[in-house]
């Protein structure tokens, strides 16, 4: 006796299942490469250092020539405190691309995230490559000779 075959039997279901589990694992695939993708040309903000009303001391005035960066940690954290022919400035030393520690050229007066090509300027402001936001800059004071670093608070 031969059994009765029944249109859309247990092949069509399996080619079926399997055809909707490849198509389903292409998917989830494509998505995550395009998450990926975006989270690298458009990285989440960095929440911005908040110390509060700390100071940190960096050193004398003297010890600054003209055009010379100094880093320090500050909370744990980098920061280049630069003197300028206007003066004194203080700026994150973390890339706000994606994360990297910026170096001073002190020829050129520039910033270089060692990353990705991000060039800021001696206010922090972006000059070239990928970086979207600015350096964030913290309050620097002078006390009698002494330079100071916080963060308004």
């Amino acid at each position: 006796m031969n059994s009765p075959t029944v249109p859309g039997g247990a092949g069509h279901d399996r080619r079926g299942f399997l055809r909707r589990l490849l198509t389903g694992s292409l998917w989830v695939g494509l998505l995550s490469l395009l998450g990926g993708m975006m989270a690298f040309i458009f990285p989440p903000a960095r929440q911005a250092f908040n110390p509060g009303r700390l100071s940190l001391r960096v050193g004398s005035v003297r010890d600054f020539a003209v055009g010379q960066g100094k880093q320090v940690l500050f909370d744990g954290r980098p920061v280049w405190v630069l003197y300028l022919p206007q003066g004194f400035v203080a700026l994150s030393a973390v890339c706000t691309h994606q994360g990297c520690i910026v170096t001073w050229d002190e020829k050129r007066h520039l910033l270089n995230c060692p990353c990705h090509a991000g060039v800021f300027d001696a206010s922090g402001n972006v000059v070239a490559g990928l970086p979207l936001r600015p350096l964030p800059r913290w309050r620097v004071e002078i006390v009698g000779d002494e330079v100071f670093i916080g963060k308004e608070g």
